[in-house]
């Protein structure tokens, strides 16, 4: 990823905010809602990202990735949603801000990475996922359109060496982007959400 390092802590910001957009708006009878991640309803995405934020906190403060698959099943919602969400973002900010984080390799589960990339695939998993609390709850379901674009053009990078991952077969990756383009008004954010498997 060849964005400055002030640029990639700007998508994470802005892919955090999204998603608290939405959490905030969440009405108290639409936490057991099915959402387009068919396993999970509400609670239980809230609950992932909320996972997700102390875990890559972890690795990146030497953490193993046997940790990160030990916690992946915890439940981290003990408290208000929002004020649980805020504080694990702003710990796992912080850990991306440290001295030398971007550069450090982590012990990601799925092939060791640098920081630098273990940001994009948060930042991935977080846009992702705004839009399937957005389209769950009924909500507002435009991404921030900078962060797409920023998405799309580094889908490679981001998960270059990663097993686990929606461009592991290419040509179900190509397929999707082929797809998602052949209608006249295909946006930039159709076509990412193709790639990661969701129908907009």
């Amino acid at each position: 990823m060849h964005d400055t390092d002030s640029a990639l802590l700007g998508y994470f910001d802005t892919a955090v905010e999204g998603f608290d957009d939405r959490l905030r708006a969440v009405p108290d009878t639409c936490w057991g809602s099915p959402t387009p991640c068919t396993a999970w309803n509400v609670r239980q995405l809230v609950n992932h990202m909320i996972l997700g934020s102390r875990i890559y906190t972890s690795l990146l403060r030497g953490g193993s990735s046997a940790e990160f698959m030990a916690n992946l099943d915890g439940d981290a919602l003990d408290g208000d949603p929002v004020a649980v969400y805020r504080d694990a973002v702003a710990e796992c900010r912080a850990a991306f801000r440290a001295t030398g984080a971007l550069d450090r390799i982590v012990d990601y589960p799925f092939g060791p990475v640098p920081g630098r990339q273990l940001l994009g695939l948060y930042v991935v998993d977080a846009i992702t996922h705004t839009w399937d609390l957005a389209r769950a709850v009924r909500l507002d379901e435009r991404l921030d359109a900078r962060t797409v674009r920023w998405i799309l053009g580094d889908l490679e990078r981001i998960y270059h060496g990663v097993s686990e991952s929606p461009i592991a077969d290419s040509n179900r990756y190509y397929g999707r982007q082929t797809e998602a383009s052949s209608a006249a008004d295909a946006s930039e954010q159709d076509r990412l959400l193709h790639v990661m498997g969701r129908t907009p």
